[in-house]
């Protein structure tokens, strides 16, 4: 009988912090090989779009602070 996602799930949220991220980057590495999904295909696009504009001048970065503020702004956090 094979294990449910929410049985793995449940047990590998009480995993030691070490154990879960050593769990995480093996899952990561397992994704490596598999082809991106459209909205994935779209972000690397987007980035690469923007990272060209920050490169070329017409954009300017946002300081790490900053961005992070914002981000925890829209999130509610």
């Amino acid at each position: 009988m094979s294990r449910t996602f929410q049985e793995v799930e449940r047990d590998a949220v009480h995993l030691p912090a070490k154990d879960r991220e050593i769990l995480a980057e093996r899952l990561i590495r397992s994704l490596k090989n598999e082809p991106l999904t459209e909205v994935e295909e779209a972000w690397v696009r987007e980035a690469e779009r923007r990272f060209s504009a920050w490169r070329k001048g017409s954009r300017a970065g946002v300081p790490q602070k900053q961005a992070f503020k914002r981000i925890r702004k829209e999130l509610g956090w």
